[in-house]
């Protein structure tokens, strides 16, 4: 790499006192300098987010209204200056050498629109504390190279399940400049959304290895839950949209599309019958029953719906 084009990174928050100083801590700590920190405070009351300023000349705050997380990181890409654009959520982390790795290699390969590498939970331990992130990270600046099998043309992938997590992408800024932002109408899955936008229009890579950490609380996305399978109708509205066949021609049977469906349906199902709505549960259920997706194990819950308080009770004195 020649030189250093400047990153811009996006750290959207709305209540998040107790883990935003250690998620900048660990962007002041990457070894690449040359970057911006955009901060915005999207109607939070628990913190004056401004003080974050001090911590480093580098870190601008924005404070908004409250108009969700879509808003704010557009408003965020609109603010940034940089040739890259990274994405940390307030509550995660960076691995040391993500930004450098990243850059180096989307230096090298200007086809890839989208660097992005895995994560790992974060989730609590036996006493109900977070483990210091320092006995749960790796160095990444040995990542010189990508995962085939999690490059490329990803459109097909994305439709079944490859997963691109926010915190762990690096995008160019050419990507914002012609596919705009994040639909801000959409409540859940509008980074889904965005990757499969962009998926359409760039490759997207993977580093073969772990760039972040994802922390598993009571606010985070993996702890949400909502009556309709917003997964399945969004899945649907994009192969209305553009089918399904990548950029480069290579397509998805039809048949592994529908089996995709059916189980996101059983998940959905599945996560409902535990922790959510009878109703939501029988619903996907039957959805998944009819498409024929594990057909024994969806009929048994849709059978066990009236004794699953009972059966929770017994799930948890076995645990």
């Amino acid at each position: 790499m020649s030189f250093f084009p400047l990153v811009s990174v996006i750290i959207p928050v709305r209540n998040c006192r107790d883990y935003i100083h250690e998620a900048i801590d660990s962007v002041l700590g990457q070894d690449y300098s040359n970057l911006e920190i955009i901060v915005i405070d999207d109607g939070s009351d628990d913190y004056e987010y401004s003080e974050l300023q001090k911590m480093d000349g580098r870190i601008a705050v924005r404070r908004l209204s409250g108009m969700g997380v879509s808003h704010a990181r557009n408003v965020a890409m609109a603010m940034a200056k940089g040739s890259y654009f990274a994405f940390l959520d307030a509550d995660d982390i960076w691995f040391p050498g993500k930004l450098t790795a990243q850059v180096n290699y989307c230096e090298k390969n200007p086809h890839a629109g989208c660097v992005f590498g895995g994560f790992a939970k974060w989730e609590r331990d036996a006493s109900d504390q977070f483990p210091p992130s320092s006995l749960l990270t790796t160095d990444c600046h040995a990542l010189t190279g990508a995962d085939p099998a999690r490059s490329g043309w990803m459109y097909t992938r994305l439709l079944m399940g490859q997963l691109v997590g926010m915190n762990t992408a690096l995008i160019r800024r050419e990507v914002f400049e012609k596919l705009g932002g994040f639909d801000e109408s959409m409540r859940v899955g509008e980074d889904y959304l965005f990757w499969l936008k962009v998926s359409r229009v760039f490759e997207m890579h993977a580093l073969a290895g772990t760039v972040a950490l994802y922390r598993i609380h009571e606010s985070s996305a993996m702890g949400h839950l909502d009556e309709p399978n917003h997964l399945a109708l969004m899945l649907k509205a994009a192969v209305s949209r553009w089918g399904l066949s990548n950029p480069d021609g290579t397509k998805l049977d039809q048949d592994e599309f529908e089996a995709r469906l059916a189980a996101t349906e059983f998940a959905h199902g599945y996560k409902h019958f535990w922790h959510g709505s009878a109703t939501a549960a029988r619903r996907s259920l039957l959805v998944a029953l009819r498409s024929g997706f594990r057909p024994g194990r969806s009929l048994a819950y849709i059978v066990l719906l009236p004794f699953r308080r009972w059966l929770s009770v017994l799930r948890s004195r076995l645990r």
